[in-house]
């Protein structure tokens, strides 16, 4: 099988990496340290003879006895990425030094500005200067690429971390670039939507170039060609850097096996990620649960219930429980989390619970009744590996109870209520959309807020609970994702809520981590008109995103008499047309060629019968979404698949999976033209 495959690439290639490591002191950096997380943890680097694993930093340093280090990167050996290294190995006594790096030497030449050829001359040069920093030149330092990129999350799904805030460019990001080219005197076309990677800043190209390699990598490991096909304008930019890779084409001549892949901006469709009409306990997880420090993915389990009194005492010094874990019944759980129903999910993590009970012959205390599964009976079950001479048992199992107690302490936050209440507002603002009798979403919105203020004025914390600043903008997102900007309402209501947020801002006394993040340092009343401006602009130009579509202009189904306004996911919608039984065109998927073959082949299916390629024409098809993806859309994903009982087997990839608060960040607050790779 080929997602089978995938899985088995994805751990040979830290195999490579862990034949390095042998009496090493590993220093790895966040991303790939939590790509490691997924693929066996730093136990996999101490098995294999690490010394110690420590963070990538100016302040750490290795013991005087330590003369091999291991660095392992996911940013380009320069600038930020040299000086740490620098100030790592002067502060030690290292003899033996060696960098594995997740770019390769062909985008480094970009970087330097060389002409892309074999060489190493980079690597070489780098090594030169690690023995430089170690104080002699004849001791030893190596460089050397290897694509640890990529955190399989379960068998259907991966994510990539060192390009978690990568995020596609909307059309008010496509305006500014249209602007700078003007102002530079260079001619533009009418389509502002089409644009070219020599457009962007020199930091974007060069991500964008790092991940097309990498994605490269994948399909040269598994000795795969592929055909490469986008959906929206930044994704054609990924998949013609990819389709036009030179260090490839030796590769898609001799490749025994094909496959597709299809980009899909995530800025077509944000209205699943930052609403709260989700079916997946995997959502709820990562959305109300903390996330584990310096991860995308992963989550902070509290499992200090469950260990001695004393222990319980002191929960600070508990290590937290994860939802990563290398034994076979977690990871068959964890895959339930992210590809069934909650209720399903639900009856998985009992049914995994009692197997346990069981077998360890546990005394299990099953209902009389059958009744609905809740966070209650599931405390039940945990409550029994509490017990003294459970100990042996709680090792065995520890996997299996830490997943379980995220699905109770998921169901138990003082939070749930909330997001059923987000979700009854969700379900308002969607159903009053398709009646022209109704308010529009900005008055309702409006709404919300002064009501919010006015209990605020009077002390009330009921309604001021109910819908936070931070909910609101949430909720335009969604609104104008939905709808589109000429839907959400009047530029009078706009003018409104635009002053009722600014309003409500400058009375906060001490803004949330998420509104200082948009705001900034200062909170003058200036500094914040001029923000909440942005913010209209980006949210008009999310409004617009699918704008350049011909097939799936809208997401959005208007009531009629005979069924309410409903939601249309994009993603679906893609599924169910390209394994749609009648093969239809799909305009808006576009097939990105490879070279001068393709397009000749191109150019004879013009004067002959031929059919155009499709995504799903080939074995496995990677689904991957730039900017985030909900595990919602990866369960819709896998239904559609089941539904079309098509051969083809489909792997979901996207920079990072995502949660309400992730979205507004990377729509309204982040720099999505200027990424800084600290070059």
């Amino acid at each position: 099988m080929p997602g089978k495959a995938l899985q088995g690439w994805f751990s040979g290639v830290w195999d490579r990496v862990c034949a390095k490591v042998n009496r090493a002191v590993v220093f790895l950096d966040g991303p790939s340290a939590e790509v490691l997380h997924w693929c066996g943890g730093a136990a996999r680097l101490f098995k294999a003879g690490a010394v110690n694993v420590k963070e990538f930093s100016s302040f750490e340093c290795a013991k005087a006895d330590q003369p091999k280090a291991v660095f392992i990167l996911s940013s380009v050996l320069k600038g930020q990425a040299m000086t740490v290294i620098r100030d790592i190995i002067t502060a030690s006594q290292f003899q033996y030094c060696v960098v594995v790096c997740t770019v390769n030497h062909y985008t480094h030449q970009t970087v330097h500005g060389a002409p892309e050829s074999d060489s190493r001359e980079v690597f070489d040069q780098f090594e030169e200067k690690m023995c430089e920093w170690m104080g002699n030149m004849n001791y030893t330092a190596g460089g050397l690429y290897e694509p640890v990129s990529f955190a399989p999350v379960c068998p259907s799904l991966f994510t990539t971390p060192a390009y978690a805030s990568m995020f596609p460019l909307t059309p008010s990001d496509m305006d500014s670039i249209r602007q700078m080219r003007i102002a530079r005197g260079e001619a533009v076309g009418e389509d502002s939507m089409r644009i070219d990677l020599s457009h962007l800043s020199t930091d974007l190209q060069i991500w964008i170039k790092m991940l097309a390699s990498n994605i490269s990598s994948l399909f040269e490991g598994m000795n795969i060609r592929e055909d490469c096909y986008a959906v929206g304008p930044f994704s054609r930019l990924i998949a013609t850097e990819l389709a036009n890779l030179n260090s490839a084409k030796n590769r898609r001549k001799t490749a025994a096996h094909k496959a597709s892949i299809l980009f899909v901006d995530r800025s077509l469709d944000m209205v699943g990620p930052c609403g709260h009409q989700t079916d997946s306990l995997a959502d709820k997880v990562i959305t109300l649960l903390p996330r584990l420090q310096g991860h995308t993915v992963d989550v902070s389990i509290n499992m200090t219930s469950l260990l001695s009194k004393g222990a319980q005492l002191y929960p600070q010094l508990i290590c937290p429980g994860t939802l990563s874990h290398a034994d076979s019944a977690s990871q068959a759980l964890l895959n339930s989390f992210v590809t069934l129903k909650q209720k399903e999910c639900l009856m998985d993590v009992n049914r995994h619970l009692v197997d346990v009970a069981t077998q360890e012959k546990l005394l299990v205390s099953l209902p009389t009744k059958p009744g609905r599964l809740g966070a209650q009976q599931l405390e039940g079950h945990l409550k029994l590996f509490r017990e003294p001479d459970s100990t042996r048992v709680f090792v065995q199992h520890a996997g299996v109870l830490q997943l379980s107690m995220a699905a109770v302490q998921t169901l138990n936050h003082p939070r749930y209520p909330h997001t059923e209440e987000l979700l009854s507002l969700e379900k308002t603002l969607l159903q009053n959309a398709g009646d022209q009798d109704c308010p529009t979403a900005l008055h309702q919105l409006t709404q919300i807020l002064q009501e919010r203020e006015e209990s605020h004025d009077r002390g009330d914390k009921s309604k001021r609970q109910r819908c936070s600043l931070e909910d609101v903008l949430a909720l335009l997102v969604f609104v104008y994702s939905l709808l589109g900007e000429e839907h959400v309402g009047t530029a009078e209501e706009e003018g409104r809520l635009r002053e009722t947020i600014i309003h409500a801002i400058l009375s906060q006394e001490n803004l949330s981590p998420e509104l200082q993040s948009l705001v900034g340092d200062s909170t003058s009343e200036d500094r914040i008109r001029s923000v909440i401006g942005d913010v209209f602009v980006k949210l008009k130009g999310l409004g617009r995103a699918r704008s350049g579509l011909q097939q799936f202009k809208s997401v959005f189904t208007p009531g009629s008499v005979t069924q309410v306004a409903s939601y249309r996911p994009l993603v679906r919608q893609l599924m169910e047309q390209i394994f749609h039984p009648d093969k239809p065109d799909i305009p808006d998927v576009e097939h990105l060629s490879s070279g001068l073959t393709d397009l000749l082949k191109s150019g004879f299916r013009m004067f002959m019968s031929v059919s155009k390629p499709r995504p799903s024409d080939h074995a496995l098809l990677v689904v991957y979404v730039v900017g985030g993806v909900t595990c919602q859309e990866v369960r819709l994903i896998r239904e559609a698949v089941a539904a079309a009982k098509t051969d083809t087997e489909v792997v979901v990839g996207s920079t990072r999976l995502l949660k309400p608060s992730d979205v507004v960040h990377q729509v309204l607050s982040q720099n999505n033209l200027f990424p800084d790779l600290g070059l």
